[in-house]
């Protein structure tokens, strides 16, 4: 039977935005991190369905459903998993992979890749043609020689309307694969046309070693788009590839660092200059999706964007990112009329080397670049305050806590005032979050025991993602102890991941198929987990935490407790000797006692 193969599977997923899906069917309003709008699922007067972006996640507080993105398409459209990442692949432009299907049934992307290649070639041989020869020398010029010209592909597209056109075997590609492809556009009179002209060209590869779009760089002085790139194709999310990676992927993993620049001339200088672990985004502004892909291979990166005053904003906005992710962030500080292609024609590898070896951390080039700002005990707090909105993002608390500290001891402030500082944030953002929820009665949790609230709790502090209180969950339960109907296929998932020593993130967790019952559960703890992430006195939730594991361990010895108790008080009304059942339940207090010093310990 055919399927759609796991590779689209992920593709969809990456490029889905949970956002901007609802936000075709919903009119959202912004409070705090999430969004709020009326529920498309049930009748409301006062909106109570919110949208967390971050997590990648939706909720509504009034009739409980929950998910991410397929599932509110599946939701919605009352369709079934299958269909909804179909609906997903036509809304972003994604050609399907099926797997389990003839090979005469497939061929568009076959057919979109093939296209980039010959596009590839064709404008490597005009680059050495006499026809390339200004861009040929334009290329020179700025130092690069043949080899490297041969090593990257670099290109020349024709100043011409239908150069590359003209190299098109029409009885093969349709003039929709050639539109699909980005190659290519319709002008006036539908006639299909070149979309580079007299470009120097940069061919964009992924990692898989074959060609998926282009960055083109104008000849032309009084060309206004300096830089043209490809437009987002059935394989190409631009937002999803480093120029460049391809080739130093291998020198990344070795050096353990990635240097990332903003431009393919950058790249090409340093990559040529003798720092092969260098990469670039492809035409965009650095996204999630890029953190993402470069943890893959590295946990440390630095930054060597542009000196100016816009290299230093786009640093900051990038440094940031990367650190919400969990990466170690560095910056190289180049001289204010420099970008890394300038700085190093004009000045040696080695002078280059110093810098890099002395690159501060972001958090140091963060604090230096405003240091203007923290002159008056005002400006001090005013830094605070917004520093704390990009630090609360931090998920990982270790990291948290010593950014916090350092940037403590850098501003000459207390610890503790920054923290109360993202406490407040993380309260405002809770209370916006309550007072956009409906006034109706919500769709509410089945909790009616001691134990089935400890086992909520205990999902819950699994999902804060605080290692140390998922290590005491993992040591002392078994997913047996999960013994609430809905909760119990959660816990099997959650401890199943813990096992394999890696969580899923909120919106994947929604991957697996859960009833609605389920559903409900899941999102309204990942919600309540959220902010416990910033949480900053741990005593409060690891005392939480072992005092939940604890009813679960010892419920049975409570419950046979309970039975000796009984066969104690009809003992005593028979006049019978109960000497024996008081020894027995000493032993299980004992034993009870026991248990409960061996979880505190």
């Amino acid at each position: 039977m055919p399927r759609i193969s796991s590779n689209t599977i992920e593709q969809i997923k990456a490029r889905t935005d949970i956002l901007e899906i609802v936000s075709d069917f919903v009119q959202l309003k912004q409070r705090g991190r999430n969004y709020f709008g009326l529920c498309p699922f049930h009748e409301e007067k006062t909106p109570s369905f919110s949208v967390n972006p971050s997590l990648g996640i939706f909720h509504c507080f009034g009739c409980g459903k929950g998910g991410n993105a397929v599932t509110f398409i599946m939701e919605y459209e009352k369709i079934d998993y299958v269909e909804a990442l179909k609906r997903l692949a036509e809304r972003y432009s994604i050609t399907i992979d099926w797997e389990g299907i003839e090979d005469s049934q497939k061929g568009e992307v076959a057919l979109i890749y093939e296209l980039h290649e010959i596009a590839a070639e064709f404008y490597q041989k005009q680059l050495l043609a006499e026809r390339g020869r200004s861009a040929l020398e334009y290329i020179e010029k700025r130092g690069f020689d043949r080899k490297t010209i041969e090593q990257f592909r670099l290109g020349y597209a024709p100043d011409e309307w239908e150069s590359l056109f003209r190299q098109i075997d029409l009885n093969r590609f349709t003039p929709a694969i050639l539109e699909k492809s980005g190659l290519f556009f319709r002008r006036e009179g539908n006639k299909i046309h070149d979309r580079f002209r007299n470009r120097l060209m940069f061919p964009i590869i992924n990692l898989a070693g074959r060609v998926v779009a282009f960055g083109g760089r104008a000849l032309d002085p009084n060309e206004e788009a300096k830089y043209l790139n490809s437009p987002e194709t059935p394989i190409y999310f631009k937002s999803g590839i480093f120029y460049g990676l391809n080739f130093s992927k291998d020198a990344i993993q070795k050096t353990g660092d990635a240097i990332i620049v903003e431009g393919y001339t950058d790249f090409l200088r340093v990559y040529t200059s003798g720092f092969p672990n260098v990469v670039a985004g492809s035409g965009t502004a650095l996204t999630l999706h890029h953190s993402r892909l470069i943890h893959r291979f590295t946990k440390k990166v630095t930054l060597c964007y542009d000196g100016d005053e816009a290299g230093q904003k786009a640093t900051e906005r990038a440094g940031f990112l990367l650190m919400r992710e969990g990466l170690d962030v560095r910056v190289i500080r180049l001289p204010e009329s420099d970008d890394p292609d300038s700085y190093l024609r004009d000045h040696k590898p080695e002078e280059f080397r110093e810098l890099y070896d002395s690159a501060n951390d972001f958090m140091t080039y963060y604090i230096d670049s405003h240091s203007d700002e923290l002159n008056s005990p005002a400006a001090k707090t005013q830094f605070v305050e917004r520093i704390a909105e990009e630090l609360i993002e931090i998920k990982n608390p270790v990291i948290l806590d010593l950014v916090v500290g350092e940037v403590a001891e850098r501003i000459n402030v207390k610890e503790e005032h920054i923290r109360a500082q993202i406490r407040y944030i993380a309260r405002r953002r809770t209370n916006q979050n309550r007072g956009e929820r409906s006034t109706e009665s919500p769709k509410s949790l089945r909790l009616r025991t001691a134990d089935e609230k400890a086992e909520y709790e205990l999902l819950k502090m699994i999902l804060t993602r605080h290692q140390n209180l998922q290590t005491m969950i993992k040591n002392f339960l078994t997913v047996a102890d999960f013994r609430h109907p809905v909760m119990h296929p959660i816990a099997e998932k959650l401890l199943s991941d813990l096992s394999s020593g890696k969580l899923a993130e909120a919106n994947e967790l929604f991957n697996t198929e859960w009833n609605e019952e389920q559903r409900l559960y899941l999102s309204r703890l990942i919600l309540e987990a959220d902010p416990l992430q910033y949480v900053e006195n741990m005593d409060d939730l690891r005392k939480l935490t072992s005092d939940c594991i604890a009813v679960l361990l010892t419920r049975d010895i409570d419950a046979e407790i309970a039975a000796v108790r009984e066969k104690i008080k009809a003992a005593e009304k028979k006049g019978e000797d109960s000497t024996s059942l008081v020894i027995q339940l000493s032993n299980l207090r004992q034993k009870k006692r026991a248990l409960e010093d061996k979880i505190k310990a």
